[in-house]
């Protein structure tokens, strides 16, 4: 693209308005190689998805003289952005527990790492935290209304472009949570059930319309519920028709929806397991997801299943992480075929679970391990 405005400054409004490249566009020729014998840049940018983030680029490139370290930090400061949204969204609820919410909402290892540069992942993340809050002021502060919602129109564009399914089911968590709220403040039992009936109604009803009218454009049909099992069986056993020696390949059982959804679950929050680490990089997401696994096993240990979903299904907020963890998971740890590619993917979800996780404890009066305590005094 810099290229083409270097020799037609004219390209501006072609790149403004195209939202992709194909093979007769105008732009192709400045994306037909990539520095690979007969790898074909543009073909990458037939997709929208792929084309928006190096138009974003553009800007900071064209403003740091091409620094790719300054176009990282642009992105990356967007990001750092979002997830000082979402520590202020749940430290306007649970201001006692700021040390918790900031280590979970902030200085997650490997959300750092992945959303630190030119990347899709640095985008979605960061409007993820301007879409919950700028929610948190239109609906339950009453502050700052028209910017919150430009922030909250802009970040959602960007999201429907790059990764449609993480506004579906991000738009799907906030509609639960902003309903259950409403649900709280009713005094009248009888009418409590009553809405709460309806809000499971409409919530079910909304799931149905994002999962099959949203997904009927072009970037998320992928996503629809009747397509999503059988893509995935597809891709794995593409993966299989090659070698994967060496590689962090890793396998779910796709023969029915409940393992399906339990699979995906468990490798997104709780895999790679030690044993499976093969790479340096995969050995932090190792050990986060070794820390997950271990604080939701002693939870259940002391405290029983059963009150780790009522601590949940009690507090809107913890519903709508609840709510939006396990769908994300679900639609990430099922498409994806390696530890790699998830491991980048997931980071939207990583930090809504983790203070899920830490809140839940909270609710429950039950003191964290000792070596997480230890760990957790050391890094507040």
């Amino acid at each position: 693209m810099r290229a083409a405005l270097s020799d037609d400054f004219g390209f501006i409004e072609t790149i403004a308005t195209s939202k992709s490249i194909d093979i007769d566009h105008p732009l192709a020729p400045y994306f037909y190689y990539d520095n690979y014998e007969h790898d074909f840049t543009f073909n990458y940018m037939r997709s929208a998805s792929n084309f928006f983030p190096p138009r974003l680029g553009l800007f900071p490139s064209l403003l740091f003289q091409n620094s790719y370290l300054c176009i990282s930090l642009f992105f990356g400061f967007f990001a750092y952005a979002g997830s000082i949204r979402v520590f202020k969204f749940f430290y306007h609820y649970y201001p006692t527990y700021k040390r918790e919410i900031a280590l979970a909402a902030i200085y997650i290892p490997s959300v750092c790492f992945w959303s630190a540069g030119l990347l899709k992942d640095s985008i979605t993340f960061g409007c993820i935290g301007f879409i919950l809050y700028g929610t948190l002021n239109v609906f339950v502060r009453k502050t700052n209304i028209k910017g919150s919602v430009l922030w909250i129109v802009i970040a959602s564009i960007l999201l429907f472009y790059i990764k449609v399914y993480i506004l579906l089911a991000f738009i799907l968590a906030l509609t639960i949570w902003l309903f259950a709220e409403t649900n709280k403040i009713i005094a009248d039992t009888t009418l409590r059930k009553v809405f709460s009936f309806i809000t499971l109604i409409v919530s079910v009803l909304i799931a149905y319309l994002l999962l099959n009218y949203f997904t009927s454009q072009e970037a998320a049909e992928n996503f629809k519920l009747e397509t999503l099992m059988e893509k995935s069986e597809r891709q794995r056993r593409a993966l299989q028709s090659v070698s994967t020696a060496g590689n962090s390949a890793f396998e779910i059982n796709a023969s029915n929806p409940f393992s399906l959804v339990f699979g995906s679950i468990v490798a997104t929050f709780f895999r790679p397991f030690i044993w499976e680490i093969n790479t340096p990089i995969a050995l932090f997401s190792a050990v986060e997801s070794f820390i997950f696994l271990i604080l939701t096993l002693n939870f259940f240990i002391k405290k029983g299943i059963g009150v780790y979903f009522r601590s949940i299904f009690s507090d809107p907020k913890l519903l709508m992480c609840f709510v939006f963890a396990v769908v994300f998971a679900v639609a990430v740890g099922a498409s994806t075929t390696n530890f790699g590619a998830l491991s980048r993917y997931k980071i939207p979800c990583m930090p809504f679970y983790f203070i899920m996780l830490l809140l839940v404890y909270k609710k429950a009066s039950l003191p964290y391990p000792k070596w997480f305590s230890t760990l957790f005094k050391k890094i507040a």
